[in-house]
């Protein structure tokens, strides 16, 4: 039976947002697994807070990361936690590479339908 209320898929989006404490940025791209992440350069995954809008269903949480000098970044993912922890979900992104070291800023968007 599809979620019908907009509170009932507000209490699910919420729930997916905490569980999915720890974002991260890949140079492969995710899939059924998560991508590679960058190593060195100041890179961590970081702490999402998730911030509900109106009752719709959607969830938003922002990070932005170090990213060391040569990589390239094609996508991004959600863990529950900061380093092991079990990988939930990703998406690939609009190649970026660093020619030096710079952050990488990532809107991350859960949407219950």
């Amino acid at each position: 039976m599809p979620i019908q209320t907009a509170q009932g898929k507000e209490n699910l989006a919420v729930a997916y947002g905490n569980a999915a404490t720890h974002g991260a940025i890949y140079t492969t791209a995710p899939g059924a697994t998560a991508g590679t992440e960058p190593t060195g350069g100041g890179y961590a995954r970081l702490p999402l807070t998730w911030a509900p809008g109106t009752v719709d269903g959607i969830v938003t949480a922002t990070a932005t990361f170090n990213v060391p000098l040569g990589a390239t970044i094609v996508g991004v993912g959600v863990h529950t936690a900061l380093t092991g922890g079990t990988y939930l979900d990703g998406a690939t992104v609009t190649s970026q590479a660093f020619a030096s070291a710079g952050t990488y800023a990532v809107t991350f968007t859960y949407t219950q339908s």
